[in-house]
């Protein structure tokens, strides 16, 4: 399956009867991803064609929760944005008709790291069933523990050259197991003493739960 808007686009292949957790670092295709399966849905149930050799999918209501922002004509927030983004789609699962499936992107990033993975992982849940998948993209690896059992993790993954920085766009299973965030600041060049410091702040807090 590939995205029909992308020159030369990577394609890739997947079977999935539960629920999709995506892990990666930014830019790496998660949420291209998540669109790619979108469309391609939609292209089959609308048009009977699609971007892949083989596809095969139930009849689905197909919603999303992506590429949000802010409403400052209507007065709200990112994060009021999202919510009630987000409450829709679990409004649409609970109400009686096809089933439904939808698309997460950076769910609660709108909001503090404690409240987000908590509520995250109760928002997530509510969007499985029997009458629902979901598909969600996340930088909190937390959730791929927290939501095991019950969401495949598959992850994307990059390559950090000396000053560049190389993505193949090829889905893995797996959660994501590489942190590249801080060194991608140097890939932009970013002072070294940024880094370094931002290097052992983190590592700190892997090691003992505490930041410095």
């Amino acid at each position: 399956m590939y995205h029909p808007l992308i020159e030369n686009p990577v394609v890739n292949s997947f079977r999935e009867e539960k629920g999709m957790l995506l892990t990666g670092s930014n830019a790496s295709g998660k949420s291209t991803f998540l669109k790619t399966v979108a469309i391609n849905v939609i292209l089959a149930q609308t048009i009977y064609t699609c971007m892949a050799k083989n596809f095969t999918c139930s009849i689905f209501r197909v919603y999303s929760s992506m590429s949000l922002r802010d409403d400052l004509a209507a007065k709200e927030s990112y994060f009021i944005v999202e919510i009630k983004a987000l409450k829709r789609v679990i409004d649409a699962v609970k109400r009686k008709g096809a089933p439904v499936l939808c698309f997460v992107d950076e769910v609660l990033r709108g909001t503090n790291t404690v409240e987000r993975i908590a509520a995250s992982t109760e928002i997530l849940e509510s969007l499985l069933g029997e009458s629902s998948m979901c598909f969600a993209a996340t930088h909190d690896i937390e959730l791929t523990r927290l939501l095991e059992g019950r969401y495949h993790n598959f992850h994307f993954e990059e390559t950090i050259l000396e000053d560049d920085v190389k993505f193949n766009y090829k889905l893995k299973e797996g959660r994501a197991t590489t942190r590249n965030a801080i060194k991608l600041l140097g890939v932009l060049q970013y002072e070294k003493q940024i880094i370094e410091k931002a290097e052992k702040r983190a590592e700190h807090f892997v090691n003992t739960g505490k930041w410095i």
